[in-house]
């Protein structure tokens, strides 16, 4: 079976900045990994992009769990705890947004021009389960930026019964089966186009639904996620992306533009971008 071909989209030396929105289950691991691969990239001589981590959670106990976060970091603000521990492990340049993206606002303050980039090619990865966040992401992405790649992680809750201690073996089975598969799916903006298209463009139940948009304004720990998600599947979608990230970081190029795993049976299958494009009716 042959490679599938890249679609190559920029000068990787000209990537002005990676945008991680999320620092929770998936994105508090695809940050370490990303910044493990920036700085193997820094060691070879690379020029490689800002990083910039979005979230106005605060760590606690329970994140412990399942999130890469230890004892010393509970009270704390998850987006700063993440940009210190990588600025000072690598001596990279790593900042943190400690807001929640909550409004268009709050997305104009990250759509400033980098100096010395101006408006050069951007990575946004969405790591958020909330569909109100997505859609702020999908609709302000493409009125924002004319050139920006859009990754969504996303993975399946599990189904808890509303009474673990009384519920029936079937309840049962169904939440032991449960929370395991996931998706991350990969848009492009290209020239004010979009050449690839936008997750909520493949699946447009990412961004449906009455979810509110996270507040800034919430106390501590009012902003959880509905359901719970199982670490195995937070470290397969935090693989996934990397596996856009690497090429995207490495070569400027996009090889697949969505992925679909499973963490139980450890099955992940990805689409290439070049279909997409012919998708969009465009040339591969």
């Amino acid at each position: 079976m042959g490679q599938p071909t890249p679609l190559k989209l920029f000068d990787p030396e000209r990537l002005a900045r990676i945008v991680v929105v999320g620092a929770g289950g998936t994105g508090s691991y695809v940050v370490g990994q990303l910044c493990a691969l920036l700085n193997g990239l820094k060691a070879r001589g690379r020029g490689v992009p800002a990083l910039l981590i979005v979230d106005g959670d605060t760590v606690e106990q329970k994140n412990l769990v399942r999130q890469s976060f230890l004892e010393v970091d509970v009270g704390r603000n998850k987006a700063s705890v993440l940009a210190e521990r990588y600025a000072r492990a690598y001596g990279l340049a790593v900042g943190a947004h400690p807001r929640y993206l909550d409004s268009a606002v709050e997305l104009d303050r990250l759509a400033s021009p980098i100096s010395g980039f101006g408006y050069a090619y951007s990575v946004f990865v969405g790591c958020v389960d909330n569909a109100a966040t997505r859609r702020l992401l999908h609709e302000g992405l493409q009125e924002r930026y004319k050139n920006v790649v859009y990754i969504d992680a996303g993975n399946e809750a599990v189904a808890l019964p509303e009474d673990p201690e009384h519920a029936d073996r079937y309840r049962l089975a169904r939440a032991r089966d449960s929370g395991w598969s996931g998706q991350v799916i990969a848009g492009v903006r290209a020239g004010g186009a979009n050449h690839v298209p936008f997750p909520a463009e493949v699946i447009p139940g990412l961004i449906e639904g009455g979810d509110d948009l996270p507040t800034n304004d919430a106390a501590c720990g009012e902003v959880a996620a509905s359901e719970p998600q199982r670490h195995l599947t937070n470290h397969f979608a935090a693989v996934a992306v990397m596996g856009f990230l690497n090429h995207l970081v490495s070569e400027g190029s996009l090889v697949n533009c969505r992925t679909f795993f499973d963490a139980r049976s450890g099955y992940m299958r990805s689409d290439p971008a070049s279909a997409a494009l012919l998708e969009m009716g465009l040339p591969a």
